[in-house]
This record gives C-alpha cells, structure tokens and sequence, in this order.
C-alpha cells in the first residue's frame, strides 16, 4: 500500500505488526462521506466541526511509542468514528474505546462489527465509564491542555499513555511511563493536532 511507503515508513513508523494492522484496516470507511476519495492523504479527516481522524503519520508514529504488545489492554481515549479503535485491536488484546461524541460511537461500533472485531468496543461517553479499570496503553486521538492526570491513574505497573499536550498552540507528543519510581514522561515530537475538544469543555478535564 503506498500509504505505508510513502507515509509511515519515512515518518520511521517500521514495526511490522502495527504496519500489518494499519494495512488491513479500510481507512475508507471510517472517513466522513464525501471523503472516501481522500481517505488515505497525509493529514486529518474532519468528521464533524470538532471530531477528526488523526493523519496516518501521527497516527502511526504515536501508536508505535505505545509500544503495544499482544495481550496489552489499551485505552483509545477520542474514538471518533473507531479507525483507531480498530487498528489497535489487530495489536493488542483488548481495546476499549472512548468517544463523547455518541453518534460517533455508535458508528465506531457499527465499523467493528463490519469488520469482525471481537476483541474492542467503544463506550460512548467520557473517561469516567472506565474508572477502575487498569490498561497497559493509553492512547489519546487529540490534543490537551496539560499532564492528562485522570489518565495516569489507569496506567497499570510498567504502562504507557501517549499524548499530545498543546505547548504555545503546537501539540508535543508526550509518552508517560508508570515505573518503579513513579509516573516519568518524555517529549517526543511536534505535530499540528487539534484540541480534544470534548475533554476542553468540561471542566473536570481542565487539568
């Protein structure tokens, strides 16, 4: 596919089971009518005036920082319409999606099932429906204000959150790894990623 030549593999997205998911998954038909045409291009696809599909790169290069390993529970924290949900379930064990958006959600599992996903859902509402719960990885499909506190409390022992925390308007990729000595976290690279906009109007998610 030349999306993974000319896309992932020169952003340095080279492992082969991720780019084996991201291959099987029909991007076309998560991408809001009118775009299927366009599914593949390097940037995002709107869906509505604030949900969006990340663009394959950061997609890519975000998942890979996971470091997701079979048998992992992740969390997909900003669904939309589940591409990412779906891909990540061809990786891990299990995935559990979260979208406010709940007519998003409902098509995000409308996808899944068309695809024979078994393995991941997508809970409509916020990250309050898994409170509890403890993942291996944790993805966040958009960009927030700051350390993503309620997100660290999931994080099993040796887990991981990737995150895209707004820095002066550019969004810095941030991976937090929970260890023996705490939570850690390490600045990866800059994209130009839209706000989570669901978490930004609701002032508990205002860290």
């Amino acid at each position: 596919m030349a999306m993974i030549d000319s896309q992932l593999r020169t952003s340095g997205v080279t492992e082969r089971r991720l780019l084996a998911a991201i291959a099987d998954v029909p991007r076309e038909m998560f991408v809001a009518e009118g775009r299927k045409s366009v599914a593949y291009v390097d940037d995002l696809q709107p869906l509505t005036s604030q949900r969006f599909i990340l663009s394959p790169a950061h997609f890519g290069r975000m998942a890979q920082l996971a470091e997701i390993a079979e048998g992992n529970r992740v969390l997909d924290v900003g669904s939309a319409s589940g591409y990412s949900t779906a891909v990540l379930a061809r990786v891990a064990g299990l995935v559990v999606g979260v979208e406010a958006d709940a007519s998003l959600a409902s098509r995000a599992n409308d996808h899944l099932t068309q695809l024979g996903i078994e393995n991941a859902s997508v809970i409509a509402g916020d990250i309050e429906a898994v409170a509890g719960q403890i993942f291996d990885a944790i993805l966040v499909e958009g960009a927030v204000d700051a350390e993503p506190n309620d997100l660290i409390r999931l994080l099993a022992p040796g887990g991981r959150i990737v995150v895209p925390i707004l820095r002066r308007g550019i969004a810095v990729i941030h991976v937090f790894r929970r260890n023996h000595d705490g939570v850690m976290f390490t600045s990866e690279f800059d994209a130009t990623i839209p706000r989570l906009w669901s978490w930004a109007q609701k002032d508990e998610f205002v860290f």
